[in-house]
């Protein structure tokens, strides 16, 4: 369907490649250092990466993340068991050397031209870019990555707030990014011609304290959990070289994660009733 708004950037993403770049090639540099730091200690890594290279050409991981996780823990235990490593070390050490490969992706890409929407608009859906407020580091290492499309007919409220557009939908607030003043006043010209009803329909204040709502659910549900069970890490699983109390850890705090989320569910539904 034809799109009646359509903002676009050249070389938008140039900038987050290259901000890419410099991490992937920082934890590259780091790998192939604890490499030569303990060659012994570094086999069993070089090991998975190198497994995990070789079924990503057959496999696709996006699609099985949980198959993978459960896989990668696996392998990861069974290795640091059978060569007697720390399994927190052994999981770091993967990481970074599994960052080497991306790290020459990304170097073939910064010399390409690329034309990118960064908003459209038709008149069933409209697409932009629209990360999560605290999500600021992946949003700038891929930006192009938040794009999200979503149904005109969910749109209940948009309005300017401050120097952004603020738009609210029936299940959640949206702000897009990367809009240029000019650009929010022609999108709010469309809507005063076409569904004036919508303009301003509900209170920013009112969206704001929604909004402020959600960040505090995800600190609830995320942030304690993941402060927990680091603490959990340092003290009692001696920085992972414990592997059976690290496990525990994890574990303990996926459950606990997952027991907050639905005691805040029950605690939004009841203010709601």
């Amino acid at each position: 369907m034809e799109n009646i708004i359509e903002i676009k950037r050249t070389n938008f993403q140039r900038k987050s490649a290259y901000f890419q770049l410099v991490n992937y090639a920082l934890f590259s540099i780091l790998g192939i250092v604890s490499i030569f730091w303990d060659w012994k200690a570094s086999i069993a890594p070089v090991i998975c990466v190198i497994i995990f290279y070789l079924l990503q050409r057959k496999i696709d991981f996006r699609s099985n993340v949980i198959w993978f996780i459960i896989g990668f823990l696996a392998l990861s235990i069974s290795l640091s068991w059978i060569f007697s490593l720390s399994f927190g070390l052994f999981i770091f050490q993967c990481l970074l050397l599994a960052a080497i490969k991306p790290a020459i992706d990304v170097w073939k890409e910064t010399n390409q031209e690329h034309t990118d929407v960064i908003f459209s608009m038709s008149s069933d859906y409209f697409a932009c870019l629209c990360p999560e407020n605290s999500d600021y580091k992946g949003y700038a290492m891929n930006p192009m990555g938040y794009k999200k499309r979503f149904p005109m007919a969910d749109i209940i409220s948009v309005q300017r707030d401050g120097k952004s557009l603020l738009i609210a939908l029936k299940e959640r607030t949206i702000r897009p990014r990367e809009l240029h003043a000019d650009e929010i006043e022609m999108i709010l010209a469309y809507f005063r011609k076409n569904k004036p009803a919508v303009l301003a329909a509900v209170e920013t204040k009112s969206i704001r304290k929604d909004e402020d709502q959600v960040y505090w659910v995800k600190f609830i549900v995320i942030g304690i959990p993941c402060i927990l069970g680091g603490l959990s890490l340092y003290f009692w699983a001696d920085n992972g070289r414990n592997t059976v109390v690290t496990i525990l850890s994890i574990v303990a705090a996926i459950v606990l994660g997952i027991i907050l989320l639905k005691i805040t569910n029950m605690v939004s539904r009841h203010k709601a009733n």
